[in-house]
């Protein structure tokens, strides 16, 4: 009874230990996809300080390399709705639209957060009583004097 009880035990482990890894995935997946947005949101904030009517700008091109180029209105950007769709916006509506997906992003990454520490506690409860079980399988099979 003890072993089968020891084994079902092991398995809800591996189960918990896969679901922790998925979210600990998803997790990183959300905080780069958070900061991707709020470094777009950063480069917006600045283009608004920025006085000089068409400023000079480096394109990344890829590999570390760059062209330069000229910002032709600065009053409007184009930013990513989804699905591969883009919309073009006043600086300050893409701002606004940036500070909800950012909000998004941050209730994601909470819920993840609490779902891995619910699954973390877990697992620290079926590692207790893996050790009960085992101790008391322990106590149970004791060689016997000769």
């Amino acid at each position: 009874m003890g072993e089968e009880a020891l084994q079902k035990l092991a398995y809800e482990y591996q189960l918990l230990q896969a679901q922790a890894q998925l979210l600990s995935q998803n997790l990183e997946l959300l905080t780069l996809g958070m900061n991707e947005f709020s470094a777009v949101k950063g480069t917006l904030e600045e283009l608004k300080k920025v006085e000089e009517e068409n400023p000079e700008i480096l394109v990344p091109i890829g590999a570390g390399s760059f062209l330069k180029g000229k910002i032709m209105d600065k009053r409007s950007a184009i930013v990513s709705i989804g699905a591969g769709y883009a919309m073009e916006k006043s600086i300050d509506d893409a701002i606004a639209y940036l500070n909800e997906r950012i909000k998004e992003y941050e209730d994601a990454i909470r819920k993840t957060q609490e779902s891995l520490q619910k699954i973390e506690r877990k697992l620290q409860d079926l590692a207790v009583q893996a050790q009960k079980l085992q101790r008391e399988q322990a106590m149970q099979f004791k060689a016997p004097k000769k």
